[in-house]
């Protein structure tokens, strides 16, 4: 019987061979936490996605004797509808995805593209589709008509479930159509506070969470709602990590004056209760949902800051850093191209937790009557709930919304510090 050792085993091996950052995210994959964190993002990026397919008064089919119609997919580009940019975002993203997902297949299966080069083209089409809907093109007045963007303002689709149904009740020919299971538009207002499961006269369907003072479907606003809690977390977030990335940079790598200047500065902005400068920004000018995702960037990078200068003083007098200098490379390159991606680790996990802090604070400006009353969000619900007590559904479905997003971030943000951790176990 022979004493020679087994032969290694080949995914043992490739496992080990993996870089630190690959085996970090493998850990990150295997733990409960981050699948459960995960599986709540997905969802609720998938219901903030295809809303406008969910719950819409528009048909998503419909034919007749002008033939085959898709008035859905023409409505996604209609600013009558969808008068806010981060419907375009989320609209285009909707008929996009797809085609995402097949790219990052096949980029990964077939031409061994990386995931940083993937996720940058990715975006990249993403930006470059949102933009072409932006710019002017065409004349559909003639040849004297104005040029018209892709997204613009257009007369509201007739193939709606209301006029289906008046169509069917007046006897002609009716045409063929298929609806959104809930034929209801966030934007469209019936019965004010109606109760769960009552029935909607003028469409013969059912409210199924009831209407808010409005007469607003309520699942249709929760739903809607979903778009405004992840576009604020995403767009707050990425101005403050910018910001905060910049300055703890230069203060990091520079040091001296530069860094006892730039740290004063943070010091008096941790000073100031960033919720309050918020609701004084709001009063004085609008409370247009921008205009507040803006204030939340522009106010939140102190720790950002802090947080990159403390990661690029430890990196500045590592070899390759020194090398760097030797070779005569500019500092913004060497900060940017050489420093920065030594220091994500920690960004990604404070991005995290930042954007579920953003989600809280937006839900909280627009529980306290001071959020932007044009979009359906998740707080001004929770108001309408804390107005009318007896109609206890407007309190913890949006409340447990907020719950849901929020804990997924934090079990998301929890995980990625584990995984990441250079103590953790393998």
């Amino acid at each position: 019987m022979s004493n020679a050792s087994p032969p290694p085993n080949p995914v043992s091996a490739a496992i080990d061979s993996r870089s630190p950052l690959a085996q970090a995210f493998a850990r990150f994959g295997r733990m409960w936490s981050a699948r459960i964190g995960l599986a709540l993002l997905i969802a609720y990026f998938s219901i903030a996605t295809y809303a406008p397919f969910i719950t819409s008064e528009v048909a998503l089919w419909w034919s007749d004797e002008d033939g085959l119609r898709f008035p859905v997919i023409t409505d996604l580009f209609n600013r009558n509808s969808y008068a806010k940019p981060h419907h375009l975002l989320f609209n285009t993203l909707a008929l996009l995805l797809p085609v995402h997902l097949i790219l990052w297949w096949a980029l990964g299966r077939f031409a061994a593209w990386t995931v940083s080069q993937r996720v940058l083209l990715i975006l990249g089409l993403q930006v470059t589709v949102m933009l072409l809907c932006w710019i002017p093109f065409g004349s559909p007045g003639g040849e004297g008509g104005s040029r018209r963007a892709l997204w613009d303002q257009r007369q509201r689709p007739t193939e709606t479930f209301r006029n289906f149904q008046q169509i069917r009740q007046e006897g002609e020919q009716s045409p063929r159509a298929l609806f959104a299971p809930i034929p209801h538009s966030y934007s469209t207002n019936f019965f004010a506070y109606q109760p769960m499961g009552s029935v909607n006269p003028e469409t013969e369907r059912r409210f199924h969470w009831g209407t808010d003072d409005r007469g607003a479907d309520i699942v249709a606003r929760m739903f809607f709602g979903a778009r405004i809690s992840l576009t604020i977390g995403i767009v707050a977030v990425g101005l403050s990590m910018f910001i905060g990335i910049v300055l703890g940079a230069v203060s990091g790598y520079f040091g001296g004056w530069v860094d006892l200047i730039i740290q004063r500065m943070v010091e008096i902005m941790m000073a100031f209760p960033t919720f309050i400068l918020v609701l004084v920004v709001v009063a004085m000018f609008s409370r247009d949902i921008y205009l507040i995702m803006i204030v939340f960037g522009l106010t939140g990078w102190a720790g950002t800051t802090r947080l990159v200068r403390g990661e690029f003083l430890a990196q500045t007098g590592r070899e390759y850093v020194l090398a760097a200098e030797a070779l005569g490379l500019t500092k913004t390159r060497i900060m940017f191209r050489h420093i920065l991606p030594n220091v994500l680790t920690p960004l990604l996990i404070s991005a995290a937790f930042g954007m579920a802090g953003m989600v809280l604070a937006e839900s909280s400006l627009a529980f306290i009557g001071m959020g932007d009353d044009t979009v359906p969000s998740w707080g001004s619900l929770l108001d309408v709930g804390r107005q009318q007590v007896s109609y206890g559904w407007l309190i913890w479905i949006p409340g447990l919304a907020i719950f849901g997003l929020v804990a997924s971030l934090n079990l998301v943000g929890n995980a990625l510090r584990e995984a990441l951790d250079p103590k953790g176990d393998a």
